[in-house]
């Protein structure tokens, strides 16, 4: 931030250059008025398995370097099709250096509940998922289990049956981790806002997480976010388990935070807030402030959130992504 009030920037100068003299502050000013970069890894989703790879360059040209790691999923129809998927995403990726940020679902789309699975009625699913990471060596991956679990567009919605989510993660949990070779970290990772219910009355205990996260963009529907961003900023620091509960949250577990899904764009129901170069900015502040272990870009046009900034069509989105994170 630019000091405003040109007799405390001199203050601000005389103080940091051991009170040599206003003449001689410019270059004592900016070291004061530099904001502090983040340092937590990199990762990025632009998409699936081969197609994220291919389509990576164009982030890395974008960013001017390289990103830590990568954000994966994996399909929901059978476990074999989730299993399959799973084998196809890490040979995508076999001989590139990135580390993985795998998303990783509690059940199918159809025909499974949470109740049967914290009964261990999936776990040879997931003890196979976790062989399948190892033998990649990806035995470091981050695991979002159950992500956005708060919500209610997936069919781990814990909503549905609180006691058995909770059960049911930490069984997940616990079977990545005995796996033979792993050195996993478990993520816990609501979406943004209460959604269906209070995240933290299903948090699974601190025995079961390493990483505290949640999922970001940039989209309202108060007018009032819509017609000021530092506004509408603000709104994503203060709402009811958003950024400034994220913050708390952990460090009341000891937990460091993770975004692994954050961006700006459009969205489908047109809330997205597009182009917005000081939701780039105010987020990379946020991540340098805080104890963040990763932080996961969006870019990518989904139909439901368009964040791409790498494609030509969020260029102040860019730049300022590019002045935050780059080189």
């Amino acid at each position: 931030m630019r000091y405003r009030n040109p007799l405390f920037a001199c203050a601000a100068a005389l103080i940091c250059a051991g009170f040599a003299g206003c003449g001689q502050a410019p270059q004592a000013q900016a070291q004061v008025n530099e904001p502090p970069r983040p340092t937590a890894d990199l990762f990025v989703y632009r998409g699936g398995g081969c197609t994220g790879r291919d389509k990576l360059p164009a982030f890395i040209t974008m960013l001017g370097r390289e990103p830590q790691g990568v954000v994966a999923f994996a399909q929901r129809d059978t476990w074999p099709g989730m299993l399959g998927s799973v084998r196809w995403s890490m040979n995508c990726w076999k001989g590139k250096d990135y580390r993985i940020a795998q998303s990783v679902p509690m059940l199918l789309d159809q025909g499974t509940t949470l109740a049967e699975g914290a009964a261990g009625a999936y776990d040879r699913h997931f003890e196979e998922f976790a062989r399948i990471l190892v033998a990649a060596g990806r035995e470091d991956a981050y695991l979002r289990i159950g992500w956005e679990f708060n919500g209610s567009w997936y069919p781990w919605a814990a909503a549905k049956d609180p006691p058995a989510f909770k059960a049911y993660f930490k069984r997940i949990a616990g079977i990545f981790r005995n796996t033979p070779g792993a050195k996993f970290k478990i993520v816990w990772n609501p979406a943004r806002g209460k959604q269906q219910i209070a995240p933290d009355l299903v948090y699974p205990g601190d025995e079961a997480v390493d990483v505290i996260a949640l999922d970001l963009y940039n989209q309202s529907w108060r007018p009032e976010d819509k017609a000021d961003p530092e506004v509408r900023w603000r709104n994503h620091v203060v709402q009811p388990y958003s950024l400034g509960w994220l913050r708390t949250f952990a460090a009341q577990h000891g937990k460091p935070v993770a975004l692994p899904e954050w961006g700006t764009g459009s969205s489908s129901n047109g809330q997205g807030m597009g182009d917005d170069p000081i939701f780039i900015t105010h987020m990379a502040e946020w991540i340098a402030a805080n104890n963040v272990a990763f932080t996961g870009y969006w870019d990518y046009p989904a139909t439901d959130y368009n964040a791409e900034i790498s494609g030509g069509n969020a260029p102040k989105s860019a730049a300022a992504f590019r002045a935050a994170f780059g080189p």
